[in-house]
């Protein structure tokens, strides 16, 4: 059990349809454990005591036409240490579900919306959460660049408690992977990933 302290954006685009997963951490490579997300069909953020399987199986339950709920529900059922978890998922339909467990580090939060959801655990205080949906919710344009620079008020405003030294950035369209990004051991990654767009 890892990756102690995230924070995230799940994110829809409805013109052209698109969504996306904007994610830093105080760990290291959360690129490679927390966002998950495939075309056509929706994407995943597991984080807290990361579990990879929320991940692999979310997004199959998602394939075989479960909703957003009815597959987090599945997983948690499944899951002894449900309570240590963090995991959103959302469809392509704008369909989605948050858990956050009663064992998951504070500062820990969510904030649903109609086109995004923020989650976060290990966070240094409550406002980050607030200032990485307010800041997507203001922007205009590019929808990746919009996920970043939400993520960046965040870490602004507090972000991990830790500090960042890992970001990751996934944008998907109905048929293709748009964007994967992923920066790790940095002082500034989500400046880095930025700088990539």
């Amino acid at each position: 059990m890892m990756e102690i302290g995230t924070f995230s954006i799940l994110a829809l685009s409805n013109n052209p349809p698109l969504l996306g997963i904007a994610v830093a951490s105080g760990s290291i490579g959360v690129g490679s454990r927390v966002p998950h997300a495939k075309p056509g069909i929706g994407g995943v953020v597991t984080q807290a005591y990361t579990s990879i399987t929320y991940g692999v199986e979310g997004l199959k339950l998602l394939e075989s036409s479960f909703s957003p709920a009815e597959a987090l529900n599945s997983l948690l059922v499944r899951d002894p240490e449900r309570e240590m978890r963090q995991v959103a998922i959302m469809d392509f339909a704008g369909r989605k579900a948050v858990f956050t467990g009663l064992m998951v580090p504070k500062f820990h939060g969510e904030i649903i919306a109609k086109d995004y959801v923020v989650i976060g655990n290990l966070l240094r205080n409550e406002r980050v959460l607030k200032c990485v949906a307010e800041n997507f919710k203001n922007l205009r344009g590019n929808m990746a660049r919009r996920m970043l620079e939400a993520l960046r008020a965040g870490s602004i405003c507090g972000g991990d408690s830790r500090g960042e030294r890992s970001a990751a950035l996934i944008v998907v369209d109905k048929e293709h992977v748009r964007v994967n990004l992923r920066v790790d051991y940095s002082k500034n990654p989500i400046q880095e990933l930025l700088n990539r767009l």
